[in-house]
């Protein structure tokens, strides 16, 4: 597993980003942040932390888990044993069960998408992950990695995934968006359900929606008071 500190300045409060699949840094840089430093996680090929989280954990009068896509079921694993360190945990667009044809991500899709993974067919992804007004932008923001960086990360996941039950998430609140084309929409309302759920407009890439994590944050401050 890798990290990467998309801001680092010393604040109180720290988000701790589970990203999705085949990220780095980049498609989240035009995101800023005024309150909060934010550290992310990205490329599971090696499930491992690097990092004491208790001990990072001292340096911050909070701590926010946000997790998104496959990052969802890597932060439920990682992070079950400390879930008592954080004031939030957040959910976007992924379940607990992640490759799975009714929660998840449908297997004969998540196979295809491995064998014939190449430089098209991961612009076809972007391009059902993304809704068009954010598109352009995640395209000159995309992630630089290979080709071949990426496909072993898909196939290390495959070897990793298992289910577990909604009942047992970590997670407090989960956004779900209306149009997800890579975790079916109607596959993760049929994980959660009997959970309050945040429905919202858009697509699998939801971060344009907001122009910050502080809006994120706002926005899941909202929702929550509902």
């Amino acid at each position: 597993m890798k990290r990467a500190w998309l801001h680092q300045h010393h604040r109180d409060r720290l988000i701790i980003f589970c990203s999705g699949w085949g990220m780095d840094a980049n498609p989240f840089r035009p995101l800023s942040a005024k309150q909060f430093d934010v550290l992310m996680l990205f490329d599971y090929s090696d499930p491992d932390l690097d990092f004491d989280v208790e001990l990072l954990a001292r340096h911050y009068s909070s701590i926010v888990l946000i997790s998104w896509s496959m990052g969802v079921w890597v932060g439920q694993q990682i992070f079950r044993s400390w879930s008592h360190l954080f004031q939030r945990t957040i959910a976007i667009n992924g379940t607990l069960c992640p490759i799975h044809d009714q929660f998840g991500i449908p297997v004969p899709l998540y196979s295809a998408t491995l064998e014939q993974f190449s430089v098209s067919t991961r612009l076809k992804f972007y391009r059902r992950m993304c809704h068009r007004q954010s598109l352009e932008t995640f395209l000159e923001n995309q992630p630089q990695r290979s080709v071949e960086s990426q496909s072993l990360e898909l196939a290390a996941l495959r070897g990793q995934v298992s289910c577990q039950d909604a009942g047992e998430t970590i997670y407090s609140q989960v956004f779900i968006a209306s149009h997800d084309l890579v975790i079916p929409t109607a596959n993760q309302l049929t994980f959660w359900q009997g959970r309050k759920v945040c429905r919202m407009q858009g697509s699998h890439f939801l971060f344009y929606n907001w122009q910050s994590w502080d809006e994120l944050m706002a926005c899941a401050d909202e929702h929550n008071s509902e």
